[in-house]
């Protein structure tokens, strides 16, 4: 016969042990770091992740991949993860990627060149391999370690989204003639005037694109970096056979306050829910 204390100490042991068999977790969105010793870099890069409300091990989800995570990574996770249990948006795994010593590392992880000319069209000679140009590197540690190592911890499906403002939205442009590995592009005010729009001229002259689906936002000050958003918002649509794009002009927001409702208006609309 089982005593009663015994038969009690049972019960509480299979409340305690059936959650972690299931490999599920009702969370607020924990954070969990990462670590790579990037050899395309060089150096030790961190990269932080936010599971999606009824996280289960047994389901694949599909990436939110944030760029300039020191400063976005917060708002987007958050965000996302009620969007997400609300069943607005695909519940997603969030990915920050930060940098190391922002104001030189950010402009090279994001850059692929040396730019002749400012944001307002005037021009300078301050960009260099101390803080500028080294992009390559950048792109070749986030497509060939960290989201192979994303991958062997956590069960993704392959639909991944870029998030990227200002140098991040630049930065997602770039790669648009590449065979990238994202299916979604949030292009964020983007820094399309950089080396005088040579994002627009790479677009040009490629002869294909991998389809791919771009939310770009943008506002208007000043004029040379609208204006050249404008253009490359022209030669978008020649390409809508791959590229579906939506575009977003905000009258009244500056380069900084685009971000909230760039991300809550073109995540629902890129990110849409699960099909029951």
């Amino acid at each position: 016969m089982i005593s009663n204390a015994r038969f009690i100490l049972i019960i509480l042991l299979s409340i305690i042990i059936t959650p972690v068999l299931a490999q599920e977790t009702i969370c607020l969105s924990p954070t969990q770091s990462h670590k790579i010793e990037s050899e395309y870099l060089n150096e030790t890069r961190e990269y932080w992740v936010a599971l999606p409300l009824n996280y289960s091990d047994s389901v694949s989800y599909p990436v939110i991949f944030v760029l300039d995570a020191e400063w976005r990574f917060e708002l987007v996770r958050q965000i996302a993860f009620d969007l997400g249990g609300h069943q607005k948006i695909d519940r997603s795994i969030i990915v920050g990627i930060p940098h190391i010593e922002v104001e030189k590392k950010r402009g090279q992880d994001l850059t692929f060149s040396h730019s002749k000319v400012e944001f307002d069209g005037e021009e300078v000679d301050w960009y260099d391999d101390s803080n500028a140009g080294r992009a390559e590197k950048f792109y070749d540690f986030l497509t060939k370690e960290l989201i192979p190592d994303l991958s062997n911890n956590y069960p993704t499906n392959n639909h991944n989204t870029l998030i990227g403002h200002s140098y991040g939205g630049y930065f997602g442009a770039y790669i648009l003639d590449r065979p990238h590995p994202f299916e979604i592009l949030h292009l964020y005010d983007p820094s399309i005037w950089y080396s005088n729009g040579e994002v627009t001229k790479k677009l040009k002259n490629s002869s294909s694109i991998k389809p791919v689906k771009i939310h770009l936002t943008y506002q208007g000050k000043p004029a040379f970096h609208r204006e050249k958003i404008e253009e490359f918002i022209l030669e978008l649509e020649k390409r809508k056979e791959s590229i579906d794009f939506s575009v977003n002009y905000y009258e009244h927001e500056n380069h900084f306050s685009i971000f909230l409702d760039s991300f809550y208006k073109g995540i629902q609309r890129t990110n849409h829910p699960e099909k029951k």
